[in-house]
């Protein structure tokens, strides 16, 4: 198993164990999530290179912390950079599962804008199985334009072309075809992020922590495919 594959590893774990410490179940020890999470991010840092950056943006939020907006932001923030990072190092071997990981990043910002802009019925309806992606984010576009996102209708498009790419995958694509198709995902997760932080702005729910160094970091990892080609 690759450093990478075991930072990947527990990085994810301890997103997950943030998520649902967050929104489904509080954690036994939350200081030692938290602990976990500071490490894990500043083994991210050196992994990538990103001199602190995504370390920088993780302590403020978690000393002290505050389920509420810091945990929020903080498990958007390290969910993103997490996925992307994994998606890039993965694409070389695993291109499937490379796109997977980016489209998670889309699907998350979806849920996380449909919070902020009040509409978290457009998330339970697609959770549900009562609308697809495309039909979510049309919906979602709809509300964000009324309230003053510029960049709506572009988060829509660039969302449903990672998501979809991934949902039509097939196994039997020639290996360069997939090669092209996961970074295609991956590049489109990143600019999905950049018009997800735009949006926050518009909503009012932009934090100079973390959301300032969440496209520097995202660039970073989106530069890095060309060394993994």
């Amino acid at each position: 198993m690759s450093s990478f594959t075991r930072l990947d590893k527990a990085l994810t774990a301890s997103v997950n164990d943030l998520h649902d410490h967050l929104w489904t179940k509080a954690a036994k020890d939350e200081a030692a999530l938290l602990r976990r999470l500071e490490t894990y991010s500043a083994d991210l840092d050196r992994h990538l290179g990103t001199r602190g950056a995504i370390a920088r943006s993780v302590r403020p939020l978690t000393r002290p912390f505050k389920k509420y907006p810091g945990g929020k932001d903080l498990f958007e923030f390290l969910h993103t950079i997490g996925h992307l990072a994994a998606a890039v190092e993965l694409r070389p071997r695993r291109p499937r599962d490379a796109a997977k990981r980016a489209a998670e990043v889309v699907t998350s910002h979806a849920i996380g804008l449909a919070a902020a802009a009040d509409s978290f019925h457009l998330v339970e309806a697609f959770e549900a199985g009562k609308s697809t992606f495309l039909e979510f984010t049309a919906a979602l576009a709809d509300v964000l334009e009324e309230k003053g996102v510029v960049f709506a209708g572009e988060f829509k498009r660039t969302s449903n072309a990672a998501y979809d790419v991934n949902a039509v995958w097939d196994e039997d694509w020639p290996k360069e075809f997939g090669l092209v198709a996961s970074a295609q995902v991956i590049v489109a997760a990143g600019f999905a992020t950049a018009l997800y932080v735009e949006a926050l702005r518009a909503l009012g729910q932009y934090h100079e922590i973390p959301h300032a160094r969440l496209v520097p970091v995202v660039r970073r990892i989106v530069d890095r495919i060309g060394a993994h080609a």
